[in-house]
C-alpha cells in the first residue's frame, strides 16, 4: 500500500534523502522508516558524473588520453608562461 504525501515541504524533504530516515509523527513517536529510492551510483561525486557517464567516458573512442608525464610537461609549461 502507497500512502500519497500531499504536504510539499515534507515531500521535499523525503526527495533529498540519500539514506534511510526515521519517520515520526506529531508527538515524535517512530512512525516507520523512510527508504529513499537508488540514485544513480556517484562514487566520485565531486565531479558530479554518475559511474554511468564515467563508463561512456572510459569507453568514448574519440576521447584524447594524455600519460602522467605529458600533463606534469604541460603543467610545467603553464607554470613557466604565468612567470
Amino acid at each position: 500500500m502507497s500512502i500519497l504525501i500531499r504536504d510539499e515541504p515534507t515531500a521535499a524533504a523525503l526527495a533529498t534523502a540519500t539514506e534511510p530516515q526515521e519517520v515520526r509523527g506529531p508527538d515524535g513517536s517512530l512512525l516507520g522508516q523512510f527508504i529513499p529510492t537508488p540514485k544513480p551510483a556517484m562514487s566520485f561525486s565531486e565531479c558530479g558524473l554518475t559511474d554511468e557517464e564515467l563508463e561512456q567516458r572510459l569507453n568514448d573512442p574519440n576521447a584524447t588520453w594524455h600519460t602522467p608525464e605529458e600533463v606534469m610537461i604541460r603543467l610545467r609549461e603553464i607554470d613557466r608562461g604565468s612567470r
